[in-house]
């Protein structure tokens, strides 16, 4: 797959994880309303920064490069050798 595909594929999973996410991490945050502001700060950083973990290995695979790339970087087996002698 094209990594311009991965990156529309990734982007697109990203924003719907995002909605879905913010609207579980309010309603569990409303749990936290009648709470002291620590616990609601704390919570609330957690929550902030916790959607990257499940979202991290969907960022690794739309940054792996095409397969074709990385052909056309090497260069040819005959080309290397010439080059160390």
């Amino acid at each position: 797959m094209k990594a311009t595909y991965r990156r529309a594929i990734g982007i697109t999973l990203t924003l719907v994880v995002l909605v879905v996410y913010s609207f579980f991490a309010a309603s569990v945050g409303a749990l936290f309303a009648d709470k002291h502001w620590t616990a609601q700060i704390t919570y609330f950083a957690i929550a902030g920064l916790a959607w990257v973990f499940p979202l991290y290995p969907v960022y690794k695979w739309m940054r792996r490069p095409d397969p074709d790339e990385e052909a056309a970087e090497k260069p040819p087996e005959a080309a290397a050798i010439r080059k160390r002698s």
